[in-house]
């Protein structure tokens, strides 16, 4: 916890007032064909429970699923923005920390603790929220999340807009709703690798596979606040 505390001030002392990309156009959200959950919350996402409790997510003999895995597990902190398609794509910006755990050193599946939180002038939290989730790593390389509340996102490797950039000091893109019309976009650095964890100490930086695209739009919003879900 101590560890966590450090993190929240050094993000109230270091960064600039959460500034995503600033614009008042609601439209950029929207595909020429249809809103950012178009196609994702049709049934072709969904969680799946084979990956998770049988094959394809456990000891897979796939070598690069794994150093994805591998390159995800751990702790992530920085900011979210959060917008909902059926609530006028209000955007809430807020600071979270995740943290993802593998099964085992080759799993391709595990569990997770997402801390939603926001600061005030002095860098104290004043409001936080704790979430579970359990996640896995699809044969194609997507990435899935589902949260205690059965909400689902994936973070699509190949999405030419909304995607994800991954490597082994920074974590950004975009979670999608699957079961759900939520859009969420993080920006996370490396705070402990999961073998590090345990002791508290940072990893250092190093010359990395990237997983996804090297490029992501930020989303943009003003307002702070921390969506309860």
């Amino acid at each position: 916890m101590k560890r966590f505390t450090k993190f929240m001030v050094m993000a109230a002392i270091a960064a600039i007032p959460f500034a995503f990309t600033s614009c008042d156009d609601d439209d950029d959200w929207y595909y020429d064909d249809g809103p950012w959950w178009y196609g994702y919350n049709d049934g072709g996402y969904r969680w799946n429970d084979n990956y998770y409790n049988h094959g394809g997510g456990n000891d897979d003999d796939d070598n690069s699923l794994i150093d994805e895995a591998q390159t995800l597990a751990g702790e992530w902190d920085g900011q979210m923005a959060y917008t909902n398609g059926a609530d006028n794509n209000t955007t809430s910006n807020f600071y979270a920390n995740m943290t993802f755990s593998q099964n085992n050193t080759t799993a391709t599946k595990g569990t997770g603790t997402e801390i939603d939180y926001l600061l005030d002038g002095s860098g104290k939290v004043y409001d936080s929220q704790t979430l579970k989730f359990d996640w896995y790593i699809a044969d194609n390389g997507d990435i899935y999340v589902r949260y205690a509340s059965s909400s689902t996102f994936v973070l699509d490797i190949n999405a030419s807009q909304h995607g994800f950039s991954l490597n082994d000091t920074a974590f950004k893109g975009y979670m999608i709703g699957s079961n759900n019309n939520d859009l969420i976009y993080f920006d996370f650095k490396r705070q402990t690798s999961e073998a590090k964890a345990a002791f508290g100490t940072s990893v250092t930086s190093k010359a990395s596979q990237i997983f996804g695209s090297s490029a992501i739009t930020p989303m943009t919003g003003k307002t702070w606040a921390l969506p309860r879900r």
